[in-house]
């Protein structure tokens, strides 16, 4: 049953919306900010009866659909904006939706209506030597999941030093890329505190996804484990209190969490180069030895796990590139 309850600051809310076959996940937040109008953080996917979810929640801190008068999305996955499109049309008026420009594509009709598929996904599964079966799988989840929200092809572009401010909030945002190339946390200076999307989340390690979809990237150079660590270091800069997190709990220990993030990966790091030290591999062929509890379906994020850490361990001098296949092979140095 979906929690109803603000998160202990005042005209702060949170909206939590249950995620049906999602367990990690727990659920995906929403944040409701001022006294009104209001500022809408994000919208959960849109699962059968996740609408009324967010209306039933949204009246009982007071407000309506009508009261928001903008929404700012923290990163172009479908947990984050599924349902903002059908929020615009039931508000009345205009609600301006904003992303950072470098994930804007992800809430288009044309990237969505593709399956969110496109040649660039053949490419990647062949270099890193997955089995037709679950590739052919992987294509209907991520056709399945275009069902899961409505495009918006009028987004606002937003960029890191963007403020946003109301008669009782003051909001950065700060682009912390690495989740996806545009993904934000927004800071409000007031209280000291962190809205994070899925840059920061109390009881799993967040994945720096690879972005397949290279031929999108403003940058074509874009590795997300470096950019994450890069921005986990930009968080470090900041006087924050409490962190209100895209899906699951709030938190209070950002330092001790950023601490135990970069142990993390350091440590995976660590252990795809030993993985690597006896002979060249093959990215799909290393999952057994790094992830030997892989649940099913999860490939996909295994093998982009791998590869962001192999990159870290290129830049670092300690594994190279040694044939570019398909698949393509990987060895210690």
């Amino acid at each position: 049953m979906a929690q109803t309850h603000s998160p202990g600051m005042e005209h702060v809310h949170m909206i939590s919306v249950p995620l049906p076959g999602f367990p990690d996940l727990m659920t995906a937040n929403m944040y409701v900010l001022g006294s009104g109008p209001v500022t809408l953080i994000d919208s959960a996917p849109k699962f059968p009866g996740s609408l009324n979810t967010v209306q039933s929640q949204l009246e009982s801190f007071g407000f309506t659909f009508s009261d928001i008068e903008r929404i700012i999305i923290t990163h172009g996955h479908i947990d984050h904006f599924g349902l903002a499109s059908q929020i615009k049309s039931l508000s009345g008026h205009d609600v301006p939706c904003y992303i950072h420009e470098d994930d804007a594509w992800r809430l288009s009709r044309n990237y969505l209506e593709s399956g969110m598929w496109s040649e660039d996904s053949v490419t990647f599964i062949a270099s890193m030597g997955m089995p037709e079966e679950i590739a052919q799988r992987m294509k209907r989840r991520s056709a399945f999941f275009k069902n899961l929200c409505d495009p918006i092809d009028d987004v606002l572009p937003l960029q890191d030093g963007d403020v946003f401010t109301g008669e009782d909030f003051e909001l950065v945002i700060i682009h912390t890329p690495g989740h996806s190339p545009g993904s934000i946390c927004i800071y409000e200076k007031r209280r000291r505190v962190l809205f994070s999307g899925d840059h920061i989340l109390k009881h799993i390690t967040p994945n720096p996804f690879h972005e397949v979809h290279r031929s999108r990237l403003k940058d074509p150079t874009y590795k997300s484990l470096v950019s994450y660590l890069q921005s986990l270091d930009k968080l470090s800069q900041l006087c924050v209190e409490r962190v209100f997190t895209g899906h699951g709990d709030p938190l209070d220990d950002l330092p001790g969490l950023l601490a135990s993030y970069r142990q993390h990966h350091a440590q995976r790091t660590q252990d795809i180069w030993h993985a690597l030290e006896n002979r060249p591999r093959v990215v799909f062929d290393l999952i057994p030895e790094v992830f030997p509890l892989l649940k099913p379906d999860e490939e996909w994020l295994a093998v982009s796990e791998i590869l962001v850490h192999l990159e870290i361990l290129i830049d670092e001098g300690r594994a190279e590139l040694c044939d570019s296949g398909p698949p393509a092979m990987f060895q210690a140095l």
